[in-house]
């Protein structure tokens, strides 16, 4: 609620200064913005049209395009600025709600590739879900090491680089998850019983001692199975 607040008080600013200064290129291009990003594309067009190499805007549309899944006109946004951090990041997240592995990584490799120190701040969130791909596959194929290898190696890229994020304990969860899917017992539980102790989200914490649970119960089987 607060964010909504803020945007809106944000957006009427922006419209305030706009009847003051009507010509104003970077207020045209702040409320063209907006008006994509509350679907007021009607608006928003007459705009980009006398604004087509504006990066902010080229980027909201693209974002937008996205977010209905209008891949095409996306690309062609893309192709306008294909190294743009935040638009990369978009391409990469929206294949990967699709487990499309395959056509993210381009899109994310870009991204670490442009921004290694993180500044943009959404190299966590890109590596967590990099990861859980991976390891959703996994669930569908027990026991593929090249599939268990890729979802570790990104949540841990997580835990051990970016322990300040919000995607922190999110990955030591996954990573957690990723260990037990690939009978890695020990590793799972020293996961997961440090999460339990240490984590911070309630929720996450008992979701970290119901795996711990599960575990409990596949190394009895186990031991009955021997």
């Amino acid at each position: 609620m607060e964010d909504v607040l803020k945007k809106e008080k944000a957006y009427q600013e922006v419209l305030t200064k706009l009847k003051k200064m009507p010509d104003d290129p970077k207020l045209n291009s702040q409320i063209a913005v907006f008006y994509v990003q509350r679907e007021q594309l009607d608006k928003a067009m007459p705009i980009s049209e006398k604004m087509p190499d504006d990066v902010d805007l080229n980027r909201a549309f693209g974002i937008h395009y996205l977010g209905k899944n209008q891949m095409e006109k996306a690309l062609k946004i893309s192709e306008k600025m294909p190294d743009d951090i935040e638009l990369n990041t978009e391409f990469a997240l929206t294949y990967l709600k699709t487990a499309k592995i395959k056509e993210a990584l381009p899109y994310s490799e870009k991204v670490m590739a442009k921004d290694p120190e993180n500044e943009s701040g959404l190299l966590p969130k890109l590596h967590t879900q990099i990861g859980l791909a991976y390891a959703m596959q996994l669930q569908r194929k027990p026991g593929d090491a090249n599939l268990a290898k890729n979802a570790e190696m990104h949540f841990k890229k997580v835990v051990d680089m970016y322990p300040k994020s919000d995607e922190y304990e999110h990955a030591q969860y996954y990573l957690g998850v990723t260990y037990m899917l690939n009978k890695q017992y020990d590793k799972a539980t020293e996961v997961l019983e440090k999460l339990v102790n240490h984590a911070t989200n309630e929720q996450m914490k008992l979701s970290a001692n119901s795996a711990l649970q599960r575990l409990k119960q596949l190394a009895t089987e186990g031991e009955t199975d021997n």
